[in-house]
């Protein structure tokens, strides 16, 4: 037993489309096969799945070059569905080992990302197998009504609520400047956490920390400064609202985050290892 990862790409073309450009940026095994879930049919008959929720195709798909991790080896190739969802298509894919994703480097992803964001994907965000999702919310702990509520998350024209820890959408779905906010965490009443929002290709980056004490250098090391992090955090999903954030006024917190954003983006760790210092 282990804990699944998966990506999610939200996008506003045909299902006929997204798998015409994983052919033609991946090596690419389409599975021939009927689709049937006894989760999905009961999620319909109790009115939480549209008739529309549909999914069309699966297979496989191979990394190239592999995605490369601090440690256990590199991984090669992923899983990959797609569906349809509120008039919306949904890429899932699902990197193999699973065992590795937590080791991918930040770099490595946002490498990744940029490769699926030629398509022009509205949304990006993940999800991990091992989260309950009635805590944040949903009626049963089922991945497909996640997958269901992604077209909610920008059916207004801008995020108001973010889905994942490390989020990516298109920058005019962003009411939120660059730079460091402070948020409310419904899951832990009465506390704040912080967020950062980048900037990545006509894309904004909204990474969530959590809990961090940006004057304290090892709490800071250790949930913002492993190489790995945002592989990490880009599957953890949160639906943290975002209508409360606020930003911080410290300059001197606001460029720290900056210049550790720019580490892992770049993957120039040495960055990171100045800060540590």
């Amino acid at each position: 037993m282990g804990v699944d990862n998966y990506i999610y790409f939200v996008f506003d073309g045909k299902p006929e489309e997204i798998k015409d450009f994983l052919k033609k940026e991946f090596e690419v095994e389409v599975r021939d096969e009927e689709f049937g879930d006894p989760r999905m049919d009961y999620l319909r008959e109790k009115g939480l799945l549209g008739e529309d929720f549909q999914l069309i195709t699966s297979g496989e798909l191979l990394f190239d070059p592999p995605l490369r991790t601090t440690e256990w080896g590199a991984i090669i190739n992923a899983d990959f569905w797609i569906y349809t969802v509120n008039g919306h298509t949904i890429l899932e894919i699902h990197p193999v080992l699973r065992s590795r994703w937590g080791f991918v480097l930040s770099s490595e992803v946002i490498r990744l990302l940029k490769q699926f964001m030629k398509e022009e994907p509205l949304l990006i965000c993940g999800y991990r197998d091992d989260v309950e999702l009635t805590g944040l919310g949903f009626e049963h702990n089922m991945s497909y009504l996640f997958i269901n509520w992604l077209p909610e998350a920008i059916k207004t024209g801008k995020l108001e609520t973010l889905p994942s820890a490390l989020t990516v959408v298109k920058k005019e779905f962003m009411t939120l400047g660059e730079g460091l906010y402070e948020v409310p965490i419904p899951w832990r009443p009465g506390e704040m956490g912080f967020l950062f929002v980048g900037g990545l290709d006509g894309y904004a980056v909204i990474w969530f920390f959590g809990i961090v004490d940006f004057d304290d250098p090892e709490d800071v090391k250790e949930s913002l400064m492993e190489p790995w992090e945002m592989a990490w955090d880009l599957v953890i999903p949160v639906k943290l609202p975002l209508e409360n954030a606020k930003r911080v006024q410290s300059n001197r917190w606001q460029e720290m985050v900056r210049e550790i954003f720019n580490a892992h983006t770049s993957g120039d760790y040495s960055r990171l290892k100045c800060m540590g210092d």
